[in-house]
Formats: C-alpha cells, structure tokens, sequence
C-alpha cells in the first residue's frame, strides 16, 4: 500500500493546492472531513459515502471539495481507468455501476487517494475554527 499512496502523493498536494487551500491555510473542519471519508465508504460503501460527500447539507465547509481533490487525484494517476468523460467522482462510479463494472479496484484506488490527501493536507498550516474555544 505504502507505493500505491506514495504514488498519489505529487498528485494530493496539488488537489489540496487546486481545491481546499484557503489563503495558503487549510480549515481545520477540511482534515475531519478527509478522515473520517474512509470509514463512511467501509461503513455505508463507496457510492452512497461519494454521494453522502458530494453535498453541503449542513456541513460547515463544502464536503464536496474533498470529491474533487479525490477525483483530480485520480484522474491525473489512473487516466486508464477512468473514463475522461464523466463529470465527476459521482458520475463515474454511478455509471460504471449501471454497466455493471466490478467496483473493488476503483474502490482500492479511491482509499488510497483518501489517504494520500490526508498525508497532504499535513503539509499545509491548517486554519483554527474561531467559533471553538
């Protein structure tokens, strides 16, 4: 696994830079979003977990930006894989479901993307909530 992240990593950083840097910071509520997107795709699966992301509702941030650096990551490491076409992470996933793609692969892929966001996030200040005390 340690090769399959550190591959992705280059590619994080600039998804990080491209969509979650604010100010050279990043909100502090952007690193829980990041962590616990692993345990929602185990917990609910990797569809209904993307979909579940793609949205605000509610979120204090925009969920959505962490799809995005997860699909920019991707889309400039498995251009083989993904189909150029498809708008989004969502849109991806949900059709190759309809085709009835095997998603386990994609799924791997996706995890390790998460993670290697995570390590990249780390290298960036991260901005303090000012509500909390």
């Amino acid at each position: 696994m340690k090769q399959r992240v550190e591959k992705y990593l280059p590619s994080a950083i600039k998804a990080v830079e491209n969509n979650i840097l604010e100010k050279d910071k990043v909100k502090s509520q952007f690193k829980g979003y990041i962590s616990s997107f692993g345990a929602a795709i185990i917990q609910t699966g990797l569809i209904p977990a993307v979909a579940f992301y793609s949205v605000k509702a509610g979120a204090e941030e925009d969920r959505n930006k962490v799809i995005d650096a997860i699909w920019e990551i991707l889309q400039q490491n498995e251009q083989a894989s993904i189909d150029p076409n498809a708008r989004n992470l969502l849109h991806f996933l949900v059709e190759q479901y309809r085709k009835g793609k095997d998603l386990s692969a994609i799924k791997s892929k996706i995890m390790d993307a998460t993670t290697a966001l995570k390590l990249a996030v780390r290298t960036f200040k991260i901005q303090k909530d000012e509500n909390k005390q």
